[in-house]
Order: C-alpha cells, then structure tokens, then sequence
C-alpha cells in the first residue's frame, strides 16, 4: 500500500489522487489500480452509498472512477465490509433544511434490523400511526359524572378489532356504571367510532374493543417479541395527556422484566422493558419496531423514575387473543414457587450443600403451597424439576408453555433429590383464582 501511495503521489495530480486513496481506507474501501504504459494509470475505488452521498466540494471525484458496492471489483469478493446504514430516501444533494415527508408505507424501503437511516424512526412511525387509535370512556358512579379515562389502543384488524389495555377500558372497581361497556373511539383521521368491549383479561392488562366501519380502516402489523434484544430500537405511538398521535424513540431496556421484580405478586408475568417515554394516556398503545410492527402493548410506567417503561410482549397477547377466540383465558396453577439454575447458582448451592441434586440444569422448587395441586403431587421444597411432561425443562417459561391452558390434564413430572434420589410425581393443574 506505501509502495501504492508514492506511485500515487509522484504523478501529475497529487492531490486530487490522496484525496481519493484517503476516502477509501477510511471507508473500508477498496482500491483498484489498473498501470497501462500508453495510458498512464487509471484509479478506481468502491466506496459505501452513505459516503458517497455525504461527498461535495471540495472533493470532486469523477464519476467514473466510482464503482457502486454491489459492484465486484475482483470476481465475486465482496467490495465492503463495514456495516452502514440505509440508504436515504433524500438524494445526496439534498438540503438538510428542506422539509422532509416519510414515504408511504408501500414505496419505504424496509429498514434493516439494528440499522438507523435518516428516515427509519419515521417511516416506522407512518406505517403505524394511522392504526393508533385515541380512547375515551366516560367515568362516573350513581350516574354522576367524573370526567373521562383516556388511553390508547391499536386496530389489528380490518374488521375493526382495536387491541388496548383492560385498565383503560374496564371497571376494575365498579365505579363505571354509565360506560356499559361503551368507548368512544378516534382515529388519526378524525373519524370518530362509537366501540364497545368484547374481551378483557384483568390478569394481564389486555382487552379488545370492537368498532364497525362502512369503509376501510387501516390496521397495524403484528411482530414477535421473541426477536427483540435489549439495545434494540423501538418507538412508542398514542396519546400521552390526550396529545393524539405523539411518537417517542428508545430502546430495549430488557426483553424479559419479571413481574416480581416490579413487586406485582400474583401470576408470573414477564414484560419488555424500554425507555420511551410513556405517559398517563399511553396505556394501550403499541411498542413498535423499526419495521413498523407492533411488538409490545405500552402498560404501565414507575411514576418515581424516568425512562422505565413496561410492555406486555406481544408473543405473550398473541396467545391471549387465541384464547379469546375458543373460551377465554385459561390460567393452570400448580402451586410451586419455582427459581431457574444456571451453572453458577449450581455451583454455589452444591458448595454451600454437599447433597444438593446432582443437576447440570434445572428448576429449583424452594416452596410448595399447602393445598395446591403440587403438595397432593408430592413436591418437596428443594425438588429440582429436570422432566416436565416427558420433555427436558430449564426454564420456567418452557413449563408454562407446556402446561399451556391443560387444566384438569394429569402430567407426569420428574425430580431430583439429595441423595442422588430420582421421583416421578403425577400432577393435575387447577384453573388459577382470578383475584390471584
């Protein structure tokens, strides 16, 4: 490469040819250089699309010299190794001042995944804020009026199904007796909708309203919070203070919050923590990746703290609104208070307890209700579950996925005890209390 930049620089046009050998080993570039005797040497360089739109004067590089980078310079060797964002919807002349409309939904190129572009956070708010809808539910209690509760939701589907929180659209201590059920609904469009409640789960926070429209309503695409890792990027879209249609940026705090480090007993729960901002009236409304798709439904915030925002996943509402459409929520209880084993909590039970199991993974039970379906099953505190229903378990999460809505279905689990001591106990889920 030194012996490349003296050639470089013993020509006629030195200057002009440091600059071009500058851009490209600080772009990752690739440099091409092609020596013929009658036509002197010919430079050509590969340089990402980012920089070249970013070039102006004073660097004036001829246009032939510059190669696109899905273009090979050498056979089928990729031109680029740097990551580099998206490609802009603005042209590389544009000005910055110039006021700037995302594209449709239809005709924005689809953002990649970790990648911020110009127009990524508001190409991602275009696609969804048209289904983001405002909510309103008069409050009230012996008929008198008490002004209204507002929050947010999401129509999911064209037949007017809006997905929101339960708090927001049901009377948790029946002091809503004039809503009957009844929301008013806006649209971003202005149109408004009388919607009534058809499905809530106080358990989770989740509910659906339903809304019936002569003509087109647009909807939001569902995602998976399963892809989601903390540090990714994610908008929050409704109406924070009754500010309709307000977008705010963060990201994944933590993908898995676990509802007792919240100080919420009761059923296990999981959220996606972020660091939008989240206001009173942001209840309801999405959590939106940067493909515009709704991966979580914003619940609640910690009113002492900035930034801790608390999602339900939309995996999780996903098999709620499932269970909706057969017979409702099912919750199975077994009674067992449960902690996940990883190799290091293994190491320092069996250093502080020479006949801890011999486990390399597990489920620790530390406590058994009295009376639940796992003391009749047998379980001991300081059981490790090792087998659930014939399939090998770490989690806690994979149980819950096994047992799913199986209530009164006989499961066999396996556990192991000091002592080297295996047992097979049999176990039969009740349905869980409500006021759990």
């Amino acid at each position: 490469m030194m012996n490349f930049l003296r050639r470089a620089v013993s020509s006629s046009k030195q200057s002009s040819l440091i600059r071009i050998v500058a851009v490209a080993t600080t772009t990752s570039g690739i440099v091409y250089a092609k020596t013929n005797p009658d036509a002197g040497t010919t430079i050509s360089l590969a340089i990402p699309e980012s920089v070249k739109e970013s070039l102006s004067l004073p660097w004036q590089i001829p246009q032939g010299l510059i190669h696109r980078p899905d273009q090979s310079l050498f056979g089928n060797i990729a031109a680029f190794s740097s990551r580099v964002s998206p490609k802009s919807e603005a042209p590389a002349n544009a000005n910055d001042d110039e006021e700037r409309v995302p594209v449709e939904a239809s005709d924005s190129p689809k953002p990649s995944s970790g990648y911020l572009g110009r127009d990524t956070i508001a190409n991602a708010a275009a696609r969804i804020g048209p289904a983001v809808v405002n909510l309103s539910v008069p409050q009230g209690f012996y008929g008198i009026s008490t002004g209204k509760s507002i929050g947010s939701g999401t129509i999911i589907d064209a037949d007017g199904t809006i997905l929101t929180c339960a708090h927001v659209v049901v009377d948790f201590q029946n002091i809503r007796q004039s809503s009957k059920g009844r929301v008013d609904v806006t649209l971003q469009d202005g149109r408004t909708f009388e919607g009534v409640v058809v499905n809530a789960d106080l358990q989770s926070d989740i509910a659906l309203v339903k809304i019936k429209s002569k003509t087109p309503l647009p909807t939001a695409k569902l995602g998976f919070s399963s892809k989601l890792c903390p540090g990714d990027w994610v908008i929050a879209v409704g109406c924070p203070l009754s500010l309709q249609n307000t977008i705010t940026a963060g990201i994944v705090s933590c993908v898995d919050r676990k509802s007792s480090d919240l100080g919420l007993g009761g059923i296990r729960r999981e959220y996606l923590q972020t660091d939008c901002a989240i206001n009173a009236g942001n209840s309801g409304g999405p959590l939106v990746n940067l493909d515009g798709e709704v991966i979580g439904v914003n619940i609640m915030k910690v009113l002492a703290a900035d930034g801790l925002g608390f999602s339900v996943p939309i995996d999780s509402v996903s098999k709620i609104i499932e269970h909706f459409k057969k017979s409702g929520v099912i919750r199975p209880w077994l009674g067992l208070k449960m902690i996940e084993l990883n190799k290091m909590i293994l190491a320092q039970l069996k250093e502080r307890d020479p006949m801890f199991p011999d486990v390399e993974r597990g489920i620790l039970v530390p406590t058994v209700i009295p009376g639940s379906p796992a003391d009749r099953a047998g379980f001991k505190p300081g059981d490790v579950v090792v087998r659930f229903d014939g399939k090998p378990v770490e989690t806690i999460k994979e149980i819950i996925e096994i047992i799913d809505d199986r209530v009164g279905k006989r499961m066999q689990v396996v556990v192991e005890r000091s002592n080297k001591e295996r047992v097979t106990l049999e176990i039969i889920p009740e349905e869980a209390n409500p006021d759990m």
